[in-house]
């Protein structure tokens, strides 16, 4: 009888876990950017809102570099990938939402500025 044995090598298991580490710590990166601005109230921050979507769409082009290019589904994807997509989200919608709030209107039509 033949016996044979499949298994992944030590580099492709160490660059998995290194890329579900380095999406984690740009999703909590994101996170703590956001908890900041909200926490300040300064209104739209344009170039962090521009980083954290750029890490948003990033992270998908990202996850397509991962060794043997996994199907979607993956553990690579429980694991790291959906929830730190769905975490990334979350984050640029409140912020948004929260800085949207805390602008200051616009003023009235026809007032001028002292």
């Amino acid at each position: 009888m033949f016996a044979a044995e499949v298994a992944r090598s030590r580099s492709v298991l160490v660059f998995s876990v290194f890329m579900m580490l380095a999406m984690w710590a740009l999703a909590v990166a994101v996170l703590m950017g956001g908890w900041h601005l909200v926490r300040r109230r300064t209104g739209l921050t344009w170039p962090a809102l521009g980083w954290m979507a750029a890490t948003l769409f990033a992270l998908a082009a990202f996850r397509n570099t991962a060794p043997g290019a996994p199907p979607i589904g993956s553990l690579l994807d429980y694991l790291a990938f959906f929830w730190a997509e769905t975490l990334i989200a979350f984050c640029v919608i409140v912020v948004v939402v929260r800085a949207v709030r805390s602008e200051d209107p616009p003023p009235p039509r026809g007032a001028t500025a002292p």
